[in-house]
């Protein structure tokens, strides 16, 4: 903050509109995958899953 020196820092990090759209997609893979009871290592990508971005 200004006055106390200290470097503002945002309570969630800003995500560009193209990793929002990834999330969403991630999202919906995950949903899906839970409704139709797959397991991620069925599925072939297992490791986009545990993306994080």
């Amino acid at each position: 903050m200004i006055t106390k020196k200290i470097p503002y820092k945002p309570p969630t990090k800003h995500l560009f509109l193209d990793q929002k759209r990834k999330l969403k997609v991630m999202q919906k893979v995950k949903k899906n995958i839970a409704k139709f009871g797959m397991k991620t290592k069925n599925v072939g990508f297992y490791n986009l899953l545990n993306m994080s971005c």
